[in-house]
């Protein structure tokens, strides 16, 4: 194949301006949720509320019972029941799981993490990233209806 007159200049151009579209439309397209763990990559710390840990001068961030919540994406749905006890999430248990793969695949570990992080914000299962999506969802949905209005950090 014959490069013609003008060289390999604009070919390079051509080629340099396609992948800078894609890169764009990428970032564009994952930006919401730049502030999420990316799969495999370390939980982000925790981030310290305002009276958080300190006892007596706050309120719990959020209110003690049992919070259910919903998460959907292309593969499916989940639901799930978190537990607040003391103003912390003590337990976490997927009530449904309507996906393409088991629910093994991401049970006990995805509840297990939400319970260590204190939060929605967690590793998502290698393999099992949009159920991991779903199930984030579903957590944040159930913390959400959680939150204590009269806590310092209940609005973060």
């Amino acid at each position: 194949m014959s490069v013609g007159k003008l060289g390999r200049a604009p070919l390079v151009a051509i080629c340099t301006a396609a992948l800078a579209a894609v890169y764009g439309a990428g970032y564009v397209a994952t930006e919401p949720y730049a502030h999420r763990a990316s799969p495999g990559s370390p939980p982000a710390s925790p981030q310290r509320h305002v009276g958080e840990g300190k006892r007596g001068t706050a309120s719990a961030r959020y209110r003690d019972g049992v919070y259910r919540g919903s998460g959907s994406d292309q593969i499916g749905t989940i639901g799930v029941e978190v537990t607040i006890a003391g103003g912390r999430i003590a337990k976490v248990v997927i009530t449904r799981c309507d996906t393409h793969y088991p629910q093994s695949d991401i049970d006990p570990a995805l509840p297990d993490e939400v319970i260590k992080a204190q939060s929605a914000n967690i590793r998502f299962v290698s393999g099992a990233t949009l159920s991991s999506f779903a199930f984030a969802l579903a957590v944040q949905q159930a913390l959400d209806e959680a939150k204590n209005p009269d806590s310092a950090g209940g609005g973060a």
